[in-house]
């Protein structure tokens, strides 16, 4: 018999693109799916668009109180679902058809799996692939890898499990729930990726099954072109370094990443307030003269 599968689907304002998405998960090769649409107060047809679809696999939730963070949204999506596997999909992402029968079959291979990835193209607003996923070299596709494995290759480098191609064991999820958006703001998804691995281990597909939409209009690539603080990435391995052991090797690497993303900050913060500061030339001196005063005070 074929687990069902729970695929939440947190939608908020996404009427040109959601019947895409929609379209992508119901002609899924595997039988065994649920889809629930969890709507944040969309103002646009997002749920007309949804409820358009006459199949009995859907079931549309309508929230009154809007949240302003994705993550908050996945946190209401999976208290509806009832299947074995969770899956989390965005409103804008295309899901090839073989995807979820890939991600199941990964999971009767391996009984200590507690979560398994895919790669996948990425797409424009035109659904035109503008290129691909990648993952470290040191990962090895179809492989059940432990959190010992795969936390010093978050160190190394970042964040690459694609979080829209996510699939989680129901009691896994149960354990780890929610997303801990207030700690770790929008790296509350590599978070719950770590706490996953605390009770089983990770697989990645080395398979594109998903169509990644990367939009100017995303608020990611907004907060990444803008952002003058430092990445939440850096809360979350902050924190899990000092419940892990990694080589210094390691560590330095990280830290050479930190460095790096403060000169991206640096280069956003010139980028926004540069030509402001070249036609108020007083502010740097206000600010020498400011650190000259205190600096008496140190010893």
């Amino acid at each position: 018999m074929n687990p069902l599968v729970s695929i939440c689907l947190p939608v908020y304002n996404a009427e040109k693109t959601i019947g895409k998405t929609i379209a992508s998960i119901l002609t899924q090769t595997y039988p065994g799916i649920e889809l629930i649409v969890v709507d944040n107060c969309s103002t646009d047809n997002s749920v007309e668009i949804a409820r358009s679809f006459h199949d009995p696999r859907i079931r549309i939730i309508q929230y009154n109180i809007h949240v302003p963070y994705a993550e908050l949204s996945w946190n209401r999506c999976f208290q509806y679902a009832i299947g074995g596997y969770l899956a989390l999909f965005h409103a804008d992402d295309i899901y090839l058809p073989e995807m979820v029968a890939h991600q199941i079959k990964l999971f009767g291979k391996y009984s200590s799996l507690a979560g398994v990835f895919t790669l996948g193209n990425i797409i424009n607003n035109d659904d035109i692939i503008t290129g691909t996923f990648k993952i470290p070299e040191e990962v090895k596709g179809h492989y059940p890898y432990t959190y010992k494995e795969l936390f010093p290759l978050f160190l190394k480098y970042a964040d690459f499990l694609p979080t829209p191609s996510a699939m989680i064991r129901r009691d896994v999820y149960t354990k780890c729930s929610p997303f801990r958006y207030d700690q770790f703001k929008s790296a509350s998804d590599l978070d719950m990726w770590l706490r996953v691995l605390e009770y089983g281990t990770i697989a990645i597909l080395k398979e594109n099954l998903m169509n990644y939409r990367v939009s100017q209009s995303q608020g990611s690539h907004t907060i990444n072109r803008l952002r003058t603080k430092e990445s939440d990435y850096f809360k979350v391995m902050d924190f899990h370094l000092t419940q892990s052991n990694v080589p210094e090797k390691i560590k330095m690497s990280y830290e050479l990443s930190r460095f790096g993303d403060q000169i991206l900050c640096q280069m956003n913060f010139l980028r926004q307030y540069g030509i402001q500061v070249l036609l108020n030339p007083h502010l740097i001196l206000d600010k020498i003269k400011m650190y000259r005063y205190f600096r008496m005070f140190r010893k």
